[in-house]
This record gives C-alpha cells, structure tokens and sequence, in this order.
C-alpha cells in the first residue's frame, strides 16, 4: 500500500521539535510495511527530497503550492492522500485527489476545528465536506469537527500513540535519576509541551506557590519552549521558585524518555487538548498524571485510577492533587502501574496503526468497485 501524508505539521531543521506525531506516525506506518510519502513546506536551507529510512520527504514551496503537490501526487501514484492537520496547505491536496481519482482523507487534532482559536475556520468548514473520511484523535475533537459542519458518518475517532522505542513502562528511577544528578528521595513533578497561554502554566506556577508550602523541596521540570517563557520565568522570581522550577528548553527524545522515568507524576493543566502526545509519553512510561478535567484529558485520565484530576483553572485543587501523588506511596505506585496498562489497551501504535489500515483498506476497496 502506498499512503502519500500532506501536512504543514512536520518538523524540519529550523523547528526540529515541532509537531513530532505526524513524522512519528509516518514512521509507525513504515514498519508496518507501508510505502510512505510525506508533502510538507520548503523552509530556507532544507533539501527539496530527503530519503529517509521509513518515508520519503518531498518539500515544496508554500507560494501556491498546488500545482507542486499535484505534480508530486502524479509521480508518487498514492492510493490514498492523507492530510493530516488540514490547513491552507495541505487542503491543496484536494483538488489533487480529485483530478487523479485518488480517495483523501483527514486526520484533525484539535486547532484545525476549533472556532475560537481558528481565524480560517470559514474556509476549514467547507474543505471538510471534501475529505472521503476524516479521522479525530479524540471525541472532544469530533465534536468540534461536527460543530465545525463535517458530516457525522463520515467521522471515526482513532487516538494517538506514541513513540514507544522510547517511552516504555520498567526503566530503573534510581540509575536514572544518579544519572541526571537527582537524588534518590527528590519528589519530581514533570511538565512536557509548548509554552504557551492554553497550556495553563500560569496556573501550574500558582498552585507550585501554594504547594511549597505542603512540600517545600518539590522540584518541577518544565520541559518546551513558546512565547510565555519569560513570563513564567518572571512568575518563578515573583513567587521565590528559583529552587523549585527548572526550565529545559530543548532536549533530546533520549533525555525527555528519561526524564519520564525520573519524575514522581506528569501534570498538564491545559485549558483545551485535543489528545495530547506528551501526556501519552507520560503514560506510557508509567507515571501517575494530574490534569484539568477537561474533556481531552478525561479521555487518557480516569481519576483515580491512573491519575487525578483538578478541577480546571483551581489552583488550590491543582496544588492538592499534585501532593497527594507526591506523598502517598501506595498511590503513587497504583497510578504508576494503571497508567501504564491503560496506555497499553486504548492507545498503543499496533491498535492506532491497526485502525488506520482498515479505513485505508475501505477505501481502496470501494475505489477498486467504482472503477468496475
């Protein structure tokens, strides 16, 4: 089978940690035997075509870049298009599929459908009727796909995974954290993603001022880069976290697979998620998770079981949860295992990729009986 993957969300030399799940999920899909392409933007200094293990790159330039993408469909010869995250680039797919008769799909994430973060909701809404089907990687963002007008049958929920070479449960803490100059008894609490207002660390550094107060040593790793990094960093001087707040700005998957085994519990109070990939690794990696009770994070978290949520935008509940995880063993050790097995049995890469095959499969297969 050979899949052609259009998307502006890849990361590339200037921006090495953007959006890693589309690369990693074209990854998954080449050991799993597929022929995979990937049509993503040109960027100053980049290579036009880049042959990679597991998929080839083909960068073009994004001043109107459909007759590049339709020219490259020609000579790639898909059977199926697949645009994942579809934006005013990779909506230049479309027509492609069209004038080769090749069935397209989407794969939405959340900002793509969402009306009040999106400015080119207008133009989404329409290009969604034009997708043979369209995947969410969760059912809070299939609601928003069906308040955004695309049709309900059309619609299947398939959750991401994550890159699990790196981020498994088992690893030693103790060598880890000798490694990373941690000491045995620290109380760890890891943050992983842009650094931006949606992500809620404004909050996270307020119920951090009201947690020293239970747990004055807590060290919190706060893992990413993005435009509120200096505003935090003044919120870590304002409230006397010097101590308690590091900062790691870009680190390697090695590094950020370690640092999940070294911490005591994953916290993201985000004020909206699609189906965060970072939370995922978390999981995967056996750590307990405190979230906002929002409906993205409700998906991955069972409070309770493999975490516990806060009440979103409550500082106090957030400090609350985060001691608990931090001071009750037992409970620790409980979420550490379920986090873990709950990751394995909803959202592993076999029953992410699995799903994947069977629409592609579908499709290919009432193309085959069209053209009878």
């Amino acid at each position: 089978m050979n899949i052609c993957i259009v998307s502006s969300w890849v990361p590339s030399r200037r921006r090495p940690h953007f959006a890693p799940f589309v690369y990693n999920f074209a990854e998954n899909l080449g050991r799993f035997g597929i022929n995979v392409s990937v049509i993503t933007p040109l960027e100053d200094g980049e290579e036009s075509i880049t042959h990679e293990d597991l998929m080839t790159i083909y960068r073009v330039n994004t001043i109107f870049p459909m007759i590049s993408i339709l020219r490259l469909i020609g000579k790639i010869k898909p059977d199926i298009i697949h645009v994942q995250a579809p934006n005013f680039f990779s909506c230049n797919a479309i027509p492609a599929a069209k004038l080769k008769k090749i069935p397209i799909i989407a794969t939405v994430h959340r900002a793509e459908v969402d009306t009040v973060a999106n400015p080119t909701f207008f133009f989404r809404k329409h290009a969604l009727a034009r997708f043979k089907r369209i995947i969410a990687v969760s059912n809070y963002t299939k609601s928003l796909a069906l308040k955004a007008g695309a049709r309900e049958s059309k619609i299947s929920v398939i959750y991401n995974s994550c890159d699990e070479r790196f981020f498994f449960y088992g690893r030693k803490k103790d060598v880890l954290r000798k490694k990373h100059n941690f000491r045995s008894d620290d109380r760890i609490i890891l943050f992983v993603g842009n650094l931006i207002r949606r992500k809620g660390l404004s909050l996270l550094m307020e119920s951090l001022n009201l947690l020293r107060g239970t747990i004055p040593d807590f060290l919190a790793l706060i893992v990413g880069q993005g435009e509120d990094l200096q505003n935090l960093k003044s919120m870590v001087n304002k409230y006397g976290l010097n101590r308690n707040v590091i900062f790691c700005r870009r680190i390697s998957k090695t590094e950020l697979s370690e640092l999940c085994t070294v911490a005591d519990v994953f916290v993201l109070p985000s004020t909206s998620e699609g189906h965060s990939v970072a939370l995922l690794e978390a999981m995967a990696s056996g750590l307990p998770i405190v979230a906002s009770d929002i409906e993205g994070n409700k998906e991955s978290v069972q409070d309770g079981v493999n975490g516990l949520l806060f009440k979103n935008a409550s500082r106090e509940e957030l400090a609350e949860k985060l001691a608990n995880v931090l001071t009750d063993q037992n409970l620790k050790q409980s979420m550490s295992i379920k986090s873990s097995e709950t990751y394995l049995k909803k959202f592993s890469t076999k029953t992410q990729i699995d799903n994947y095959l069977k629409i592609y499969s579908s499709l290919l297969k009432k193309a085959q009986n069209s053209d009878l």
